[in-house]
């Protein structure tokens, strides 16, 4: 029953009844298999056929360097998906998996999947929700990658946070990281990032309070100022 409800809030198998869910899996013949902590679920250079759901526990997923350290570049939990992108393409993985606790996962074929025959409106409802799932993370790369191809931190921070006001659409809003998971997305230092945000503050550009940001206007910013300054000299 627990099994269900996580693979029920997985966006694979969103639209999906839990009759149709159960008859496409057993139709897929997808497998689970159990891993212990540090277990290596996926190496780096490996051509995986098979895409991952979390069912309990979880995983880390790791990018080694040239220079030979190790980077966490992102965690999965219950219901999270890893692996589809390498699984479609059929190219070498660039990361290694590794279970962050005792975990297991299920396992299923993306060439099974994408076989035409059978499943019916599941299969279809299925498949449609794939191509959705990867646009979405080909979506989110090519963002990161526009917002890290800016000179300066402040810039990084800048678009990243003018992308999220445009997503929401108003200038304020909420954006789904902590300051860490924020400067691990950026690649940028925790502290350094801290400091651009406390100046763009100070200078009234923006104001914030943890997750939740408000960004100005140019008029909205010399207020800003200007407001904080007859503060400090009263």
């Amino acid at each position: 029953m627990e099994q269900k409800k996580i693979l029920s809030r997985c966006p694979l198998f969103s639209g999906l009844t839990e009759a149709e869910m159960g008859a496409v899996l057993r139709e897929m013949q997808v497998k689970e298999k159990d891993y212990e902590k540090g277990e290596i679920l996926l190496f780096a250079g490996e051509v995986p056929r098979d895409f991952g759901i979390v069912l309990e526990g979880g995983i880390v997923i790791l990018k080694e360097e040239f220079s030979g350290s190790t980077t966490l570049l992102s965690q999965g939990f219950p219901g999270e998906i890893f692996a589809e992108a390498f699984a479609a393409s059929g190219e070498p993985s660039l990361v290694t998996v590794e279970a962050a606790k005792k975990t297991r996962i299920l396992w299923i074929s993306y060439g099974q999947m994408m076989r035409p025959e059978g499943g019916g409106r599941a299969k279809g409802r299925l498949v449609e929700n794939m191509m959705h799932i990867l646009a979405e993370k080909n979506l989110f790369l090519a963002n990161r990658v526009s917002h890290l191809s800016r000179r300066t931190l402040r810039e990084k921070v800048l678009s990243y946070l003018g992308e999220q006001a445009a997503k929401q659409g108003s200038r304020e809003f909420d954006i789904p990281f902590d300051r860490q998971k924020l400067a691990d997305y950026l690649a940028a230092d925790r502290s350094a990032l801290s400091a651009v945000l406390g100046k763009l503050q100070r200078e009234g550009v923006l104001t914030f309070r943890k997750h939740h940001f408000i960004l100005h206007t140019e008029d909205e910013a010399v207020h800003e100022i200007d407001r904080k300054s007859t503060r400090l000299n009263s």
